[in-house]
């Protein structure tokens, strides 16, 4: 497959293809990424910035995409799509040799919605390792509060977090990036979020952390997305 690097030129068509891989992805979780608005044009002017300006690498084939945006000291991979979600085939493989040929030896991270599973298989079979996940409980109602804040929860640290720039859920999301105690944290953000005005939870939880998980689960949160990490 012939791969070659993206310039603003593809602009209009890297921003209809990754359009409709969010589109596909809204239905298991409508809160979390309700579309913004003018979300394409929100979008394209993020990657217009990221490939002129930040030094982002993005590669193409005539169906597939791929960019990495600077996360000193490496990268990170979320805007990426191939046909159909289909990761085992030559396009995929195209690209990642090209980013890998470009970056060997950098860092990496690379986001995979738990609900693209193929996704999730490729970051394993290209040598990257689960790092940590996002566990999500939505939470319908909201009527909007405030992004920014620090939450004390007993056995956690939290903070309400905005959505990226193209979604637009009603309220901020309450996010855990570190829970100590799961037994008290996960009650206590459950009855604290709404007081907040958010429109979700989020918990970050690794892989050795199984008690997490499993009082996650048991209070109604699914695993969202994964965060797989290794060097290029």
């Amino acid at each position: 497959m012939g791969v070659r690097a993206l310039t603003p030129d593809d602009l209009d068509w890297v921003v209809a293809v990754l359009a409709e891989r969010r589109k596909l992805l809204i239905p298991h979780a409508p809160i979390f990424w309700h579309p913004a608005q003018h979300a394409a044009r929100i979008h394209r002017a993020y990657l217009a910035r990221l490939l002129t300006q930040a030094g982002a690498r993005g590669y193409r084939t005539d169906t597939a995409v791929l960019i990495a945006a600077p996360s000193p000291p490496g990268w990170i991979v979320d805007d990426a799509r191939v046909p159909g979600e289909q990761w085992d085939t030559p396009d995929t493989d195209a690209f990642w040799r090209a980013f890998t040929v470009d970056c060997g030896g950098d860092p990496v991270r690379f986001v995979c919605p738990r609900y693209e599973q193929e996704r999730g298989a490729f970051a394993v079979r290209v040598g990257l390792t689960l790092a940590e996940s996002w566990w999500l409980k939505e939470l319908p109602g909201s009527q909007g509060g405030q992004a920014g804040l620090t939450v004390e929860l007993p056995g956690a640290s939290a903070v309400t977090t905005a959505a990226p720039p193209v979604y637009a859920p009603p309220g901020p999301m309450l996010l855990l990036p570190e829970v100590a105690n799961p037994h008290t944290a996960i009650p206590a953000a459950l009855s604290e979020a709404p007081r907040h005005g958010c429109a979700g939870i989020v918990v970050n939880q690794r892989p050795d952390q199984a008690v997490l998980a499993v009082e996650l689960r048991r209070a109604g949160f699914r695993q969202h997305c994964d965060y797989y990490t290794g060097n290029l």
